[in-house]
């Protein structure tokens, strides 16, 4: 219930937009544009990319990065996480002659995992890796998946 209006504003908040309407940061005096419809910064991340708009670094604060790295069709080919100069995970990724994924390797403090992406056309049908896989459903006529259905072997 107000009591009184003093006009003074407690806790307020501050938004601010670029061009293309994306939020820039809130609540702070600091207020980083967005050049290219690219994210340069957010809080205490900082994105960066190639020239041809390809995520390949995201640092968050000063002891954890992400690197990407792309073929030359532009497609994620391998990622590496490192915290306080240290791997802390790798993956790489295969794709088939009509640009699909169809593996992915990686590698998450000493542990290997393998996934491999099944195809019907343009519908990812099935996530295969040992001891699980998941069957993805479409809605008819649709590339909307509708469900998926995990299963554990075992």
């Amino acid at each position: 219930m107000l009591a009184r209006n003093t006009g003074r504003v407690v806790d307020g908040e501050e938004f601010r937009y670029d061009a293309a309407a994306n939020r820039l940061n809130f609540n702070t005096s600091r207020f980083d544009h967005v050049k290219d419809n690219r994210l340069r910064q957010w809080a205490n991340q900082e994105y960066k990319y190639d020239a041809w708009g390809n995520l390949i670094e995201k640092v968050v604060g000063i002891v954890r990065w992400q690197t990407f790295t792309y073929d030359c069709e532009n497609r994620l080919v391998k990622t590496e996480t490192m915290a306080d100069t240290q791997v802390e995970s790798t993956s790489s990724y295969q794709y088939d002659s009509l640009g699909r994924r169809v593996a992915k390797q990686s590698e998450i403090k000493g542990q290997t995992d393998h996934k491999r992406f099944l195809w019907q056309g343009q519908r990812m049908l099935r996530e295969e890796s040992p001891g699980q896989s998941s069957l993805y459903i479409y809605e008819p006529g649709s590339y909307a998946p509708l469900a998926r259905v995990d299963e554990k072997e075992g």
